[in-house]
């Protein structure tokens, strides 16, 4: 019994030992420097534009266009325009005739700048340096949804604000 402990001992002193060695020992040689490589410079974050993002239409300043579910972009101005809701006035006249009106309020995005603007039919604004002008509005019955969908014709053109 004596000797299995003995023999035990002594081989966990040599493990020991040589792991002593090989860890903190001293192996006789040097590593030599190695230059630390640059890092490359961190790439700014490239500052997000509705316009050059927009990968749907794109319409030219000055052209009729109709406006409905996707936003479109105007070339000139550079702006992103999207409907959001038409709205209806309702009004009777005097001679008892019910007349409908429609205002489209629409969502401008230029960079990263953003506008609501409520325009009238047959009205026309300026905003984001652009002139909006509101030709007709409506809303189309989808069948397949049940709902009414709004639609717009806009004309729009540079302008100074």
């Amino acid at each position: 019994m004596c000797a299995a402990k003995f023999r035990i001992l002594l081989i966990s002193t040599l493990f020991f030992s040589l792991s002593l060695a090989s860890c903190g020992g001293s192996s006789g040689y040097v590593v030599p420097d190695q230059p630390v490589a640059a890092k490359p410079a961190a790439n700014t974050p490239k500052v997000p534009d509705v316009y050059t993002d927009h990968r749907g239409e794109h319409v030219k300043t000055g052209q009729h266009f109709r406006l409905a579910a996707k936003p479109i972009a105007v070339d000139g101005p550079n702006l992103v325009i999207e409907l959001v809701k038409v709205d209806w006035q309702t009004m009777t006249a005097p001679s008892g005739k019910e007349l409908r009106e429609a205002s489209a309020s629409l969502v401008l995005r230029r960079g990263q700048d953003s506008r609501q603007v409520m325009i009238p039919q047959k009205d026309e604004k300026v905003a984001m340096g652009a002139r909006i002008q509101v030709l007709d509005a409506g809303e189309d019955y989808n069948r397949q949804r049940m709902t009414y969908e709004p639609w717009v014709e806009l004309q729009v053109d540079a302008a100074a604000e």
